[in-house]
């Protein structure tokens, strides 16, 4: 069930993701204010993907994969599919949660709205690149279909 849950939320998090993209994009000619609507689509987005975070990490931690990985890691580096989960999975995603966890905080920091709105979409794009990067694609879309 956690596992599916994880799965279900990972639409949520990269819906959150395309809005505070859109947001700071739309805002980049400094002509609307940050605050109003690029910086709650931002914090909506780091929210969900530190829930998603809390949720990975739970999973990580009772997964019969993970458990079995950390009891041989060389046999589990040799392995492409466990090696995906226990090592590269968890490195892009909590490198997209740092990435957009500062970028909230440089965003909100500039002189300017240009430049709160150019932080914030170049920091969404690069946690967005890195997050893309480390979804299992190969799982169905939506668990049970």
């Amino acid at each position: 069930m956690l596992l599916a849950l994880h799965n279900l939320t990972r639409w949520l998090v990269l819906l959150l993701a395309l809005v505070a993209l859109v947001r700071a994009l739309k805002g980049i000619n400094g002509a609307a204010v940050y605050a109003t609507g690029a910086k709650r689509a931002l914090s909506l987005f780091t929210m969900s993907l530190h829930g998603q975070l809390l949720l990975g990490i739970v999973l990580y931690g009772v997964s019969p994969l993970t458990r079995g990985a950390m009891g041989d890691m060389a046999a589990a580096m040799r392995d492409p599919g466990v090696r995906y989960f226990v090592v590269e999975h968890p490195t892009l995603m909590l490198l997209g949660v740092i990435v957009a966890t500062v970028t909230g905080v440089l965003a909100r920091r500039g002189p300017d709205e240009a430049v709160r709105h150019r932080r914030a979409a170049i920091g969404i794009a690069l946690a967005l690149g890195l997050i893309l990067a480390g979804v299992p694609w190969q799982r169905p879309m939506v668990p049970g279909f």
